[in-house]
């Protein structure tokens, strides 16, 4: 199928895609019960952290949809299987710089109570010293603004842009449901437009989409199992199979809304 029929709606789609969501995210549930995860594995650490996170918006999206605002939540967890995609084609040094960030975000904690006066406990200035020196030359900008205080990147990425994540792992969805669902997020014109309508005179608000509900599904889905492959390619889950056919039914009814 290709992409461009894939965000055209079917009538069928919303039940359907509910039912999808409900069946990938009990066997996310299920295989997440208790991953054991090595200290020493950062990437491991990662996805599971991922998982547990797409896990909580998935749910979040089966009980907004209809509503538009389950958009919101469908786009973070493009957001996060992105980051987690794109992490894994270089698995060891980029989960390393995603867990390290914490040094970074503690430091700028520390900075930021002193400033108020408030007062630090030494031992947790020692600690991110410590920290600082194992760390902090991963999260240093290259070059920075003389006066700057803060002589590190804004996040783990290091300036790593969605787009160009998207450019390195696939851009589908990220120019499908991501790009579409945007302007409600950011409150323009074409999004909150759509879900009005003029009556009597008077304006109406319907807080409902079948189109937005089609979408965050959707997305919802692709997701979860996304975000399970890559959990279960590197903790060996033994689910391998569990997700293909999930993956191949759910590709099969898709196809079958479109054809003839």
């Amino acid at each position: 199928m290709s992409p461009e029929k894939l965000f055209v709606r079917d009538p069928r789609e919303v039940r359907f895609l509910n039912d999808q969501v409900r069946e990938v995210l009990a066997l996310a549930d299920k295989s997440a019960n208790g991953i054991p995860v090595r200290e020493d594995d950062d990437f491991g650490f990662m996805a599971t952290q991922f998982l547990y996170k797409q896990i909580q918006h998935a749910e979040s999206v089966l009980a907004l949809v209809p509503r538009r605002d389950a958009g919101l939540v469908a786009r973070t967890m493009i957001e996060g299987l992105y980051q987690l995609l794109w992490t894994f084609q270089a698995a060891k040094e980029r989960a390393r710089l995603w867990r390290s960030f914490a040094i970074i975000h503690d430091w700028r904690l520390i900075q930021g109570r002193r400033r108020e006066g408030i007062p630090v406990p030494d031992s947790e200035i020692r600690r991110n010293k410590a920290g600082l020196k194992e760390f902090g030359n991963l999260h240093r900008r290259k070059t920075s603004k003389s006066d700057s205080q803060d002589p590190y990147h804004k996040n783990w990425r290091g300036g790593v842009t969605l787009s160009e994540m998207a450019d390195a792992v696939g851009r589908e969805l990220y120019d499908g449901p991501y790009a579409e669902l945007s302007d409600w997020e950011h409150w323009g014109v074409s999004g909150i437009g759509d879900a009005v309508s003029r009556q009597d005179g008077h304006i109406t608000i319907n807080p409902d989409s079948d189109r937005v509900a089609g979408q965050s599904l959707l997305a919802a889905f692709q997701c979860l199992l996304q975000t399970l492959e890559v959990a279960n390619a590197h903790l060996s889950l033994s689910i391998t199979e569990k997700i293909q056919t999930l993956g191949e039914e759910f590709m099969a009814t898709m196809n079958s809304f479109y054809e003839g």
